[in-house]
């Protein structure tokens, strides 16, 4: 048998085997994360277990065959595997994958490593027909990946080359939110058109899309990520002190901490958590009902091309930045929304306060006329 043991900050696996010199034995898990830390003891145990792994004996490390003449797609295999085994989450191992193989489908699974240059990064990144908001996302998996090949010697490049292109000009990313009006129009759309299909028979009565009104209600107050949203369930609610504790043994949040987010005194926050945890059935209940992101985008943006179709950039992700510039914009403290919104800097928070500069000349219009 086997336990988690943290020492120093970091995490063990301590074995025990009173046959055995010594006794007891530590396999160093090379993480902070109790939750990392966690699956790597689970899968040690796994192995140790099945008589795959003997930490009494010298485990000797699988030597880098790696080159400057190593194929891309070897190079990609080795990399996603380290990167899965020491740092990714689930999620974004499987998101990271498919955006890393598409692109050695793109360069060319047979391409020496060392012949990768920014172009070929940007002629993928910044393909036709593909939104900014996927060229950002593909990038900021890319670009980690080159990194990683510029740091073992694999290849030669200046990372500042891979960017994201909009008409042949760099675009840097745009923070996107929703006003309070447009909110209104949204939700009122959603509803008169989930009125309507009830009554032509496309959507259920009792199981229909006006869950979806709720979500957006509980994104823009929250500023929760939608990962997190979806992953709630009942056993998250600590119902007398009203905090929400995110994060699980089934979701790693992306900080590979649990957090907590206290809404007691956010009325509306509460009153909203109260109802919905009224309906979930058991303990174990997703709080929406389901933990299906993609189909969550989906439907949210089907309903934003029909209420604002001008607002083509508006994503689920767009209800987070809501919540904090608004919070921003009414006054609290940049140090309080950091801690609200779980931001690990400040600097993050700034970014959104700075966007709130752009307001200034509209505000002041407003008023001096």
């Amino acid at each position: 048998m086997a336990s988690l043991v943290k020492q120093h900050s970091s995490y063990y696996s301590q074995f025990y085997n009173p046959n055995r010199i010594p006794s007891r034995k530590r396999v160093a898990l090379k993480t902070k994360f109790k939750d990392l830390a966690l699956r790597k003891h689970v899968e040690l145990e796994k192995a140790y277990e099945l008589g795959e792994f003997d930490p009494w004996i010298k485990q000797q490390k699988p030597k880098q065959t790696l080159s400057k003449n190593s194929r891309l797609g070897d190079v990609l295999s080795y990399y996603i595997s380290q990167k899965s085994r020491e740092d990714w989450r689930d999620r974004t191992t499987k998101d990271t994958t498919y955006v890393l193989r598409a692109f050695e489908r793109a360069a060319g699974s047979e391409k020496p490593i060392s012949c990768l240059s920014a172009t070929d990064f940007n002629d993928y990144i910044n393909r036709e027909g593909v939104a900014f908001a996927t060229r950002h996302s593909d990038r900021t998996k890319l670009k980690p990946f080159a990194k990683w090949c510029v740091h073992h010697k694999l290849l030669r490049m200046n990372l500042s080359d891979v960017k994201v292109y909009n008409f042949q000009q760099e675009q840097k990313e745009v923070v996107s939110y929703v006003t309070h009006s447009e909110v209104a129009t949204l939700k009122q759309v959603i509803r008169d058109k989930v009125q309507g299909d009830i009554a032509k028979g496309y959507q259920n009565p009792d199981k229909n899309a006006l869950w979806l009104i709720d979500l957006i209600d509980w994104q823009r107050w929250s500023g929760m990520r939608i990962s997190e949203t979806l992953s709630l369930t009942p056993r998250n609610f600590n119902t007398e002190t009203w905090d929400i504790t995110i994060g699980s043994a089934t979701f790693t949040t992306k900080s590979k901490r649990k957090q907590v987010l206290p809404i007691g005194r956010v009325k509306p926050l509460r009153k909203l958590a109260e109802r919905l945890l009224n309906e979930c059935a058991t303990l174990d209940t997703p709080l929406f009902g389901h933990s299906d992101s993609k189909r969550t985008s989906r439907t949210f943006k089907k309903y934003v091309r029909l209420a604002l179709p001008e607002r083509e950039d508006i994503h689920l992700h767009s209800l987070r930045h809501t919540c904090c510039i608004e919070l921003l914009r009414n006054g609290v403290p940049i140090y309080t929304v950091q801690r609200w919104m779980r931001h690990s800097s400040v600097q993050t928070t700034q970014n959104y306060a700075d966007l709130l500069n752009s307001d200034v000349g509209e505000q002041v219009g407003r008023v001096l006329v």
